[in-house]
């Protein structure tokens, strides 16, 4: 007598709206991160910060999310993800409120980490409720497609949001927007969320939490550190005690009894490898998206609003990239999704390469459009690649890890193809502007690649002519450089995933 499995349970439609409680907080975080950066011209006038204090504006939630997100991935199976997610949404509104209304510079700080560890409490809790929530094998593709499109479209909305924020209110309220939703959240998680039991067995090793923080920490702010201000002392001896500190952590977790991240997990070629990719195309990437805007800027000419609604364009073409990963998953293997997808991407990109001297601003807002509609279903498939390659009780180490390695992966871009790009425009101004600019105002404006809109007005009518030349050929070269090597990458990868294929079934 044979058996027949019967198929999964189809999600309901009061599951459906408890998904669009999971989207929002993800929405939310991705929001805040884009309105971060055109409202730091009005948060330093008001704050006045001083020495590192701005970096630290930036980066303090960065820092924080990277460190105990890990840590965050075991808290989730022990007290139960949906009990997690309503806690961190809690703590990350009361920090929206705390910086909103900010008195001085430590005070934004002190709330934009308590930002930065409530989104590492965010993530995992909510890719495990997705799991847990969409059993049937099409539902959970969809689900899970609309949960990272959350995170394009506030990509998409932040500077369009922003602008108008701060168009019409003080800073402040680019925070403030945050308290009535996760209001919103905390009231109406219970009703529709799926409830789960944590797992009370899971224990939580105290040394491995220490351990795992610190050397996260210390390397993320090294890489960051050095994709700031170039290499030197304290961003290469913070990088290489966090080394060190993983090194130790990764020697803790093979003999403690509760090790705070399985290491079984990369027993899996499969789940190696497609961190391995992942890592790959966060480091092709995030160069040329750090060019991009301040390109607009510096060489079109836009103002930051203006570049705000230029790049509506690309952020909602990433969106619907994101929605279509499950029809590729429906119509091609996961190997030749993810190859058609990044040889698509080493494609356009190398278009933006070769358009960025000469094309009108359509066409490249096009072909930027188009790289992000091809780039945005290689994270989305590569991310349910690695959560379905876990076991589900796994699910919160899973989304830990591959939002660690991906943090990783863009903060080497920054640091090392930063540094190399950045190389290459000081020497081109240095040789182009010549001995015709002071050489005071050719270091300054060499300090970064806007720097040199602060220099020009110094200096005499023609001085600033030649400078103005050297800036706009070096930085055109160095963003084709970020570009051409965001392209070749990518495009080197398809070719390693389609040779390695068997690796992603």
């Amino acid at each position: 007598m044979t058996t027949v499995d019967s198929p999964p349970p189809r999600a309901t439609p009061r599951q459906w709206l408890g998904l669009a409680v999971l989207v929002v907080p993800l929405f939310m975080l991705s929001t805040d991160i884009t309105v971060l950066f055109l409202a730091l011209p009005a948060i330093t006038a008001d704050l006045v910060p001083v020495g590192s204090q701005q970096l630290w504006i930036l980066h303090i939630g960065e820092f924080l999310s990277a460190a105990t997100m890990i840590t965050f991935g075991l808290v989730a199976r022990r007290i139960g993800a949906r009990k997690l997610l309503l806690g961190a949404v809690t703590v990350y509104g009361s920090a929206s409120l705390v910086a909103a209304y900010a008195t001085s510079a430590e005070m934004l700080i002190g709330g934009r980490a308590l930002l930065g560890v409530a989104t590492a409490a965010i993530t995992p809790a909510g890719m495990i409720l997705v799991r847990r929530t969409f059993r049937d094998p099409q539902q959970y593709n969809v689900a899970f497609a609309t949960y990272l499109a959350a995170f394009a479209g506030g990509a998409a909305a932040g500077p369009v949001l922003g602008g108008f924020m701060l168009e019409h209110f003080w800073w402040g309220a680019v925070f403030l927007i945050n308290v009535p939703i996760a209001a919103v959240l905390v009231l109406g998680g219970p009703l529709l969320l799926e409830r789960n039991h944590g797992d009370p067995t899971a224990r939580i090793d105290p040394a491995s939490v220490v351990l795992s923080t610190t050397a996260m920490g210390a390397l993320v702010f090294g890489l960051q550190e050095t994709a700031a201000a170039g290499v030197s002392t304290l961003p290469a001896l913070s990088t290489a005690v966090g080394a060190g500190l993983l090194a130790l952590f990764l020697r803790r977790q093979r003999r403690t009894d509760s090790p705070l991240l399985d290491l079984t997990l990369f027993r899996s070629r499969q789940f190696s490898f497609i961190l391995a990719v992942l890592f790959v195309t966060g480091f092709a990437m995030a160069v040329a998206d750090m060019l991009v805007p301040q390109y607009l800027q510096v060489i079109r000419g836009l103002s930051p609003w203006e570049t705000g609604l230029t790049l509506l364009a690309p952020a909602i073409a990433a969106t619907v990239g994101t929605m279509l990963t499950p029809v590729l998953i429906r119509v091609l293997t996961p190997a030749r999704a993810v190859a058609s997808v990044l040889a698509a991407t080493g494609v356009f990109a190398s278009l933006v390469a070769i358009l960025v001297p000469g094309a009108g601003l359509v066409g490249l807002v096009v072909v930027l459009s188009m790289t992000s509609l091809t780039v945005a279903p290689v994270m989305t498939l590569l991310s349910q690649l690695i959560i379905g390659a876990a076991p589900e009780e796994k699910t919160g180490s899973a989304t830990a890890v591959q939002d660690v390695i991906g943090s990783l992966g863009m903060a080497s871009s920054l640091a090392f193809l930063g540094s190399g790009v950045l190389g290459i425009y000081r020497h081109i101004v240095a040789d182009r502007a010549g001995d015709d600019v002071p050489a005071g105002a050719l270091d300054a404006a060499s300090e970064s690649f806007g720097a040199s809109v602060g220099v020009v007005a110094e200096l005499s009518a023609w001085q600033a002519a030649r400078l103005t030349r050297a800036v706009e050929e070096a930085f055109t070269v160095a963003t084709q450089t970020g570009w051409g090597v965001f392209g070749l990458l990518t495009a080197g990868l398809a070719a390693v995933v389609v040779a390695l294929r068997r690796l992603l079934r």
